[in-house]
């Protein structure tokens, strides 16, 4: 794959926050569907550390560029978990402390961001060393992941206390930030995959089948990201999206890339939402709180980024 960004990406995180709506929307559900649709959509989360990881490269100025980073997403979403600690406390009366804001504690997603930024202020930094180290760290990483996730399984299933650590485990994410900065290594894996599209289309989705049906058969279902079927799930969904939406003219590709663009602030936003929609607001209709949750989202970020427009727009021009 070139490092160049396209509407294919941008696709494949629209793809994943409207999963993450769906999975935050139909959680704690026991009925058929609400079981597999939070299996499926567990393929998003490793999809993001996957695209984040593609997209990763040596700075020209690597402090700069990590206050940059800090800035631009660290930063804000500081302010959105210090609104959801205020909002739980004050409606259902749950404390927090200032690590939970940190680490992302103050509501159910925002794990995520603590993981994102680790990964943006100290992976640059293998650039720093010989091609070939970064290669074998990068293979260590992934395999690591698989074996802590394993380990996870076996805990879970057996009932057994493996691993005592119960803070930050980036272990359990970087594998998959890892592929993705393999491929980046590797630019003629894209080109193999773009001549062969059709058979590595159905390999993937096959893989995927694989990551969704195994939970089924070997009792794993709600074990959420402790399950090593998340690796094929994961992977077998994001590349067949990927050669999918590297074809001419594929389905919904423009409102996807639309809400693609937008993932980070629906991402924050949308929590806010989904609990008051589904259990008072219209109870009993998930699917139109899914709708209404995403649009919602969209709506707000469009007229924030209007007015914002207009302000700048109606601001005179500073003299010299």
């Amino acid at each position: 794959m070139t490092a160049q960004r396209n509407a294919m990406f941008d696709v494949l995180k629209g793809l994943g926050i409207i999963s993450v709506i769906f999975s935050h929307t139909y959680r704690g559900g026991t009925d058929p569907l609400a079981v597999f649709i939070r299996e499926i959509a567990m393929w998003c989360v490793p999809m993001f550390f996957m695209v984040q990881g593609y997209f990763m490269r040596k700075p020209q100025n690597y402090w700069q560029s990590s206050w940059k980073k800090i800035k631009q997403t660290y930063v804000p979403y500081l302010y959105w978990a210090i609104a959801y600690g205020l909002f739980y406390w004050f409606t259902i009366g749950k404390t927090f402390t200032f690590m939970d804001i940190v680490y992302g504690k103050t509501a159910l997603h925002l794990y995520y961001m603590f993981y994102y930024m680790v990964f943006a202020l100290f992976c640059p930094l293998l650039y720093y060393l010989p091609r070939k180290l970064r290669i074998i760290i990068l293979y260590l990483m992934i395999f690591s992941n698989i074996a802590v996730t394993f380990i996870l399984e076996i805990s879970k299933t057996y009932h057994v206390s493996i691993l005592h650590w119960s803070g930050p485990n980036p272990v359990k994410w970087w594998g998959f930030l890892a592929l993705g900065m393999l491929i980046a290594e590797y630019p003629q894996i894209k080109d193999y995959i773009a001549k062969n599209a059709r058979p590595f289309f159905i390999g993937f989705v096959s893989l995927a089948l694989i990551g969704l049906i195994e939970p089924y058969l070997n009792n794993t279902l709600g074990y959420l990201f402790n399950k090593t079927a998340l690796f094929p799930l994961s992977i077998g969904i994001t590349f067949a999206l990927a050669i999918y939406y590297s074809t001419d003219d594929p389905w919904g590709e423009k409102f996807l890339s639309y809400v693609g663009n937008r993932t980070l602030g629906i991402y924050l936003g949308h929590f806010f939402l989904v609990d008051p929609l589904r259990n008072i607001i219209i109870p009993g209709d998930r699917f139109l709180v899914v709708l209404l949750v995403l649009f919602i989202c969209l709506a707000a970020k469009e007229i924030k980024d209007r007015t914002l427009a207009r302000i700048k727009a109606a601001d005179p021009p500073i003299s010299a």
